[in-house]
């Protein structure tokens, strides 16, 4: 016993070996367009802890997050893979501490008269009770001790992969219902468009009855009907497939789902604050970035785990208690025992083999480092696109909004020469085409000018939380707001495309003048 207590403190001290490499924070290099984001230190902040709830301001799609979020197969199995890991570590850490355990039994032996040497039979009683310590490993070199760090690791990283699930869902849901709402804003577009050329052709076949126009004029008409009625279809097609993927997302039927008029987007975003530059410590507190690094320490741990095993396994057993042969007797004091020693195992024949277990981590450790930089280098690239696009998306957006206002004053000029007789009506065919033509880069534009908002967000970390606290403002600056380019949008105008009335238009008029004068 006294010299069990003389190693100890050798013991003690060999515990504290480590063989894990000293983590350090792998550099980045990144590109020169990119260098602009980390200019500033400071308001990028404000961004990730707004909630997801307070930056979309759409009830409706607020809804659908909510829904999404409780619902969603991969969040939920991201869930229990953080549950998993984090019993995993449970185990790891439990490894570190001897299993101590209770123990008891009794037996009874007999010995026949054959065996016996006063040839009768003999039986004997045996009584033990104790605790005892089963191969608990004295964790010299650290090995047990990288293990657990390793689970630790591995268990951070699933909970930020969990996190990047649910930016991901959030991100897509809100990317799905904007793209439901323009899909619809399409199919009624065309709907209108095929409505007013039915309206259209009704007067051309008036003016074809008296001769104004032509044959061909008139099928002209009729195949700009079946066109606008095929363009109807499709987006129709597009509008109940966009639903579909929207259901998926929220795993629910979608079929009572109204969505708002696609005239207004307006309010869609809060207004936060988006500083010049973005600070890198903020990328790098993006889940994907996170859990990129967790899976490199994970790694780093791994080594020290790898090097451990080349050294020598040093366990301990040991147990005390009482035994007797009688059982009224087994808790008296001179029927105490005890016993202790440990035990060593040098691996010798399967040195290669773990020889190559320290390679193959090593190696791993230098792909985690790829992927951490890969992870670093994706997170700027995605804010840096989308700060690009936020605002060549919001001049493309008002010029298109002018092409449509003077495309939609030309549509109307064509249609009242048609209605007067004054052209034969391809010129305001050309003209109904190219005015759809442009509305419909109008709402594609939009949808860009939304989705990048939602981009935007996402990229920046924000969503992780359904509410948060605004970062209050540092002094002499101003809070930018982040949506500028559509929450300062007025609705949407909507096509110059009338459907005709029943009341006598001057196309009627002028095709009744026009027969008049064909009877004199």
């Amino acid at each position: 016993m006294n010299s069990l207590l003389k190693t100890l403190p050798l013991a003690v001290f060999l515990s504290a070996c480590s063989f894990i490499p000293a983590y350090e924070q792998p550099e980045v290099d990144l590109a020169s367009a990119w260098m602009q984001l980390s200019i500033e230190e400071h308001g990028g902040e404000n961004v990730q802890a707004l909630g997801w709830r307070e930056f979309f301001q759409d009830a409706q799609l607020q809804s659908l997050i909510e829904t999404a979020l409780a619902q969603n197969h991969d969040l939920r199995k991201a869930a229990l893979n953080v549950q998993l890991a984090a019993e995993q570590y449970g185990i790891a850490e439990a490894n570190r501490l001897p299993v101590v355990g209770i123990s008891g039994n009794a037996n009874r032996s007999r010995t026949g008269s054959g065996a016996s040497p006063t040839g009768q039979e003999v039986y004997a009683d045996s009584f033990r009770a104790g605790i005892g310590i089963n191969s608990f490993e004295l964790d010299f070199f650290g090995r047990v001790r990288a293990l657990s760090e390793a689970a630790l690791q591995q268990y951070s990283q699933t909970r930020e992969a969990r996190d990047a699930a649910q930016l991901s869902i959030i991100k897509a849901v809100a990317q799905a219902y904007y793209g439901a709402r323009i899909s619809k804003a399409l199919m009624d577009l065309s709907e209108q468009v095929l409505a007013a050329r039915e309206e259209t052709a009704k007067l051309a076949k008036m003016q074809f009855d008296v001769g104004l126009i032509t044959g061909v004029t008139l099928h002209s008409y009729e195949n700009a009907i079946e066109s606008a009625r095929a363009d109807y279809y499709g987006y129709q097609r597009n509008y109940q497939q966009a639903l579909n993927a929207l259901s998926l997302l929220v795993a629910q039927p979608l079929e009572r789902l109204q969505l708002p008029a696609a005239n207004d987007f307006s309010a869609q975003f809060a207004a936060v604050q988006m500083p010049a530059g973005i600070p890198s410590a903020v990328l790098q507190q993006r889940p994907d970035v996170r859990q990129a690094e967790f899976a490199l320490k994970a790694a780093n741990a791994n080594i020290g785990a790898a090097r451990a095993a080349l050294f020598p396994v040093i366990s301990l057993t040991g147990s005390a208690g009482y035994a007797s042969a009688e059982l009224n007797q087994l808790l008296q004091g001179p029927n105490s025992v005890w016993s202790i020693g440990p035990a060593i195992s040098l691996p010798i024949f399967n040195r290669g083999r773990l020889n190559a277990n320290v390679r193959v981590s090593e190696i791993s450790q230098q792909m985690a480092v790829e992927s951490y930089q890969s992870a670093v280098k994706t997170a700027f690239q995605e804010v840096a696109d989308t700060l690009v696009a936020r605002e060549s998306y919001a001049k493309q957006f008002a010029a298109t909004q002018r092409a449509v206002k003077a495309q939609n004053e030309v549509l109307r000029l064509e249609k009242m020469r048609f209605e007067a007789g004054v052209t034969d009506g391809l010129t305001l065919i050309d003209a109904e085409r190219t005015n759809f033509t442009a509305q419909q880069g109008l709402l594609a534009v939009q949808l860009s000018l939304l989705q990048n908002m939602v981009n935007l967000y996402t990229a920046m970390g924000g969503g992780l939380q359904e509410y948060g606290v605004q970062m209050p403002v540092a002094e002499g600056e101003s809070a930018a707001p982040i949506i500028d380019p559509v929450q300062s949008l007025a609705p949407m105008e909507q096509s110059a495309m009338p459907v005709q009335t029943q009341q006598p238009s001057a196309a009627e008029t002028a095709v009744a003048q026009g027969a008049a004068r064909i009877k004199l």
